[in-house]
């Protein structure tokens, strides 16, 4: 494990020992926290080697909701698109990994489709409860439509950021294009799941992490 800086960009590497691919991981709005390195480590042992990008670079983690939720709002698609772009360079470059994915968390997980939609070099795609508000619907479906690697789309049905109408539109634009899409609902989870207490959340974590790696793993061999 290992932080390294790029042309543009920096992120948190975990190497697989034998990679088979390589991974650029996109956080929560919460950035490169304990759960984004632990999952990096977990893909690593499925031999995905994986970069976190990060989106403060050089900038302590946001002390809370609040704060986490005002530097969030100040990304820009523009600059940040670039410099998931560099990760990808990184890992194809200088790793020399033939087959590069992505998978990304609220956030990250709009962040993914987004930077699937430009990058034709990405193999396939996960988006975990992507954070998808109504005004960046129309955005979304439009680059979304564009996306030609296989697409894993993570849904809660209790999700407060995403609402029904949102995901609806997204899983009709996937499906209509001619790649693989794959939708895995749970209609009584909760926005960010994977944090959240509850039986059904812990069952939607639990159920949702080996199917994401499986995905990754059959996709990109």
């Amino acid at each position: 494990m290992s932080t390294i800086t790029l042309d543009g960009a920096s992120g948190f590497l975990t190497r697989a020992k034998h990679p088979r691919a390589g991974v650029v991981l996109l956080p929560t709005i919460y950035g490169v926290n304990p759960f984004m390195t632990e999952f990096a480590a977990h893909l690593a042992e499925a031999g995905l080697t994986s970069l976190v990008w990060d989106p403060y670079p050089g900038d302590p983690l946001p002390s809370g909701f609040d704060a986490a939720l005002q530097r969030g709002g100040q990304l820009r698609d523009g600059p940040s698109l670039d410099g998931m772009a560099k990760c990808v360079d990184y890992l194809m470059g200088e790793l020399r990994l033939d087959h590069v994915g992505t998978l990304g968390f609220c956030l990250g997980g709009r962040y993914c489709l987004l930077l699937a939609a430009r990058e034709k070099r990405i193999g396939a795609c996960v988006a975990i409860y992507p954070s998808i508000h109504a005004s960046q619907g129309d955005e979304v479906m439009a680059r979304a439509a564009d996306i030609a690697c296989p697409v894993h789309v993570v849904y809660p049905g209790r999700d407060n950021v995403t609402t029904n109408d949102v995901f609806y539109r997204l899983q009709q634009t996937l499906q209509q294009r001619q790649a693989q899409t794959m939708i895995q609902l749970f209609p009584a989870a909760d926005h960010g799941f994977m944090h959240n207490p509850g039986a059904v959340n812990q069952t939607a974590a639990q159920q949702t992490t080996p199917l994401a790696t499986t995905f990754l793993q059959t996709c990109l061999a």
